[in-house]
């Protein structure tokens, strides 16, 4: 008797511990909150669910990339700030891409030290799961040494303005600064969300007195503006317009730090196929008011049509205004630069 209890206990042993190996196990804790192995005072979080297994890492990966999306966008709205005109136009320009593109690569580079931390497959779904982790140490640190080299850069281009004899080399470097501190602010968001305390390493600059530095000192600067012999008035007109909406102030020849000579060579309107056709080309130099240096040319092209021969030519000088209100006021820093056609 006591030889089959023995039996039946040690069957029932058995079958309870088949059936605890058999039963679904326990969920991890990092799939609804937080993990002792992965606390969120330490580390960033995501979590991604899939199919298959690289799906749930590619999703947990983009779903800690989230967490930066608001920097992101709310550095591209600086960006788009810092290049909105006092004349309410916006002037895209390639100085505004490289900003842009900065404050993006260094996020990515940011992300780079994301890795895979937990997996796990739901036995009942056969779903799989992953869990995305970033040290926030390890981003910070990187975080405040892109912030420190963009702040020695600022101090080095006022220090440029400050020094500069050259009015336009003193805009160039004081835009120069802006662009630092625009890109500087997109890493300092980036640092909050990173940075436990959300506080980030506070600018001794403030973009906004910065802009206005740079405002000030285009208000400052003097172009006259000349003509090319038998160029209609309306020329003057557009290119006086165009400098004011870039901020500069025109001025007659013997008060000017520059000369902007401007010529548009416009055809006569062709006939073809129904329409009229009229082509051409815009030209500016600018030069020093005080002698011949020349410091840099742009040319863009005019290309209108219309069934009109009147009308084609009108679409031909809107497209003269065009150009030079969107253009100008950035092809002149890029005089200064060095850079034209």
């Amino acid at each position: 008797m006591k030889t089959l209890i023995s039996k039946l206990s040690l069957l029932t042993v058995i079958a309870l511990l088949l059936n605890a190996c058999s039963g679904t196990p326990p969920r991890p804790d990092w799939l609804s909150g937080d993990t002792p192995h992965y606390s969120s005072s330490n580390y960033l979080l995501g979590r991604g669910e899939a199919p298959s297994l690289e799906q749930a890492k590619d999703r947990a990966r983009s779903d800690l990339a989230k967490i930066f999306e608001v920097a992101i966008n709310e550095s591209s709205e600086d960006i788009r700030v810092f290049k909105s005109r006092s004349e309410g136009g916006t002037v895209q320009s390639g100085g505004e891409a490289q900003v842009a593109r900065t404050t993006l690569t260094h996020t990515d580079r940011v992300l780079e030290g994301v890795r895979i931390a937990e997996t796990w497959q739901d036995p009942e779904t056969q779903s799989f799961y992953a869990l995305a982790v970033l040290p926030r140490s390890q981003a910070a640190a990187g975080l405040r040494q892109e912030i420190g080299q963009l702040d020695e850069a600022t101090q080095r281009f006022l220090d440029q303005a400050r020094d500069a004899k050259d009015p336009l080399d003193k805009i160039v470097a004081a835009q120069r600064a802006v662009q630092a501190q625009v890109a500087r602010n997109g890493y300092q968001k980036t640092l909050k969300v990173v940075d436990r305390s959300g506080q980030g390493v506070p600018s001794t600059w403030s973009t906004a007195r910065l802009r206005a530095d740079v405002e000030e000192l285009r208000g400052r600067l003097r172009i006259a503006v000349e003509l090319s012999p038998g160029a209609p008035a309306r020329l003057a007109t557009i290119t006086a317009g165009a400098l004011s909406a870039a901020g500069y102030k025109t001025v007659p020849a013997k008060e000017a730090d520059y000369v902007l000579a401007t010529s548009v060579n416009m055809a006569e309107p062709i006939f073809r196929e129904g329409w009229y056709w009229v082509t051409g080309q815009i030209d500016v130099q600018l030069r020093d008011g005080g002698g011949d240096r020349v410091r840099g040319t742009k040319r863009w092209p005019i290309k209108a049509s219309a069934q009109d021969p009147a009308m084609a030519r009108q679409r031909a000088w809107n497209q003269v205004n065009g150009w030079l209100k969107k253009e100008l006021g950035d092809t002149l820093t890029a005089f200064a630069l060095g850079e034209d056609d």
